[in-house]
C-alpha cells in the first residue's frame, strides 16, 4: 500500500470517527483537524488504519490459530 494511499484511509478513519463522535475527541473535546494533529498522531492514524486494511484482506487463517 503506498504512502499516500495510507495516508488517505487514516484520514477518512479520522473523519469517520469524528462523524460518529460528533467531532469530539476521547476526552469530549473538539477534535482538531488532522492537519493540527501533529505528525505521530497522524502516524498512528495511519498505522492503525493499515493494521485494518491488513486484517481484512489477508486470506482467512485456518481454525486454531487465531
Amino acid at each position: 500500500m503506498a504512502g499516500h494511499n495510507r495516508a488517505r484511509l487514516a484520514r477518512s478513519a479520522y473523519a469517520a470517527y469524528g462523524e460518529t463522535t460528533g467531532g469530539r475527541n476521547h476526552r469530549g473535546e473538539p477534535m482538531p483537524a488532522w492537519e493540527d494533529l501533529g505528525e505521530l498522531i497522524q502516524q498512528a492514524w495511519i498505522a492503525a488504519a493499515v493494521a485494518v486494511a491488513q486484517a481484512v484482506t489477508a486470506p482467512p487463517r485456518s481454525e486454531g490459530h487465531q
